[in-house]
């Protein structure tokens, strides 16, 4: 698959530039591996508090703060002595994996994965000719914090958010050995990617980390 071959060779890269979420490394090399089916975007879960310009204004907003771990009523403070402009949402989102699958039947075989690890929003859907699975959880957290630079709401109400906040992130990362296990599986079910460790060994990447 010539869109595998350019999807690892931006993955390897990201990794040996840092880019790249240190506690998904392996499970995302795990996935890799398998013969047929490929990584794109994915994130191993966050928090974060960010500044929008107006709702739904995406492309234009600005992490004060985005960690993969549970965030410290610290962190928080001191990023939200930052803000300047726009609304203050604190966030909590979920690991996803967003994979690519060669044929219909190892998309169904993903979609099931996910779902049966436990990620609820998993969904499977076809864009320009190819076969994509969303792996994605249910533990999403959205609380307004403030605008324009002005926190509107005390500290006990942000340690309450924040408590709220780590426990739906613990919660979700918690279910990351069970995809893990479903993914040996799979690798077992469909075989290994013998373009992946060439690619692997190209990129020095055996190197560093342990190669499935």
């Amino acid at each position: 698959m010539k869109a595998k071959r350019e999807a690892l060779k931006d993955l390897f890269t990201a990794m040996r530039e840092g880019k790249v979420d240190g506690d998904i490394i392996d499970l995302l090399l795990l996935i890799n591996s398998i013969d047929g089916v490929y990584t794109t975007s994915s994130c191993s879960g966050r928090i974060g508090i960010i500044e929008e310009p107006a709702l739904g204004a995406k492309p234009l907003s600005r992490w004060l703060v985005k960690v993969h771990r549970e965030m410290g009523f610290g962190e928080a403070k001191e990023a939200l002595s930052r803000a300047r402009e726009g609304l203050i949402f604190l966030k909590s989102q979920p690991p996803i994996f967003h994979i690519v699958a060669e044929d219909v039947e190892r998309a169904k075989k993903l979609h099931e994965l996910g779902l049966a690890s436990g990620f609820k929003y998993t969904t499977f859907k076809v864009i320009s000719n190819r076969y994509l699975v969303e792996i994605n959880a249910t533990e999403y957290l959205t609380a307004p914090l403030g605008k324009d630079g002005k926190v509107l709401v005390s500290d006990d109400y942000l340690r309450f958010a924040l408590g709220i906040g780590n426990s739906m992130l613990r919660r979700s990362k918690g279910r990351l050995p069970r995809l893990r296990k479903n993914f040996e599986k799979l690798r077992e079910e469909l075989g290994e990617d013998g373009l992946f460790y060439e690619l692997a060994g190209e990129f020095g990447i055996k190197e560093r980390w342990e190669l499935p």
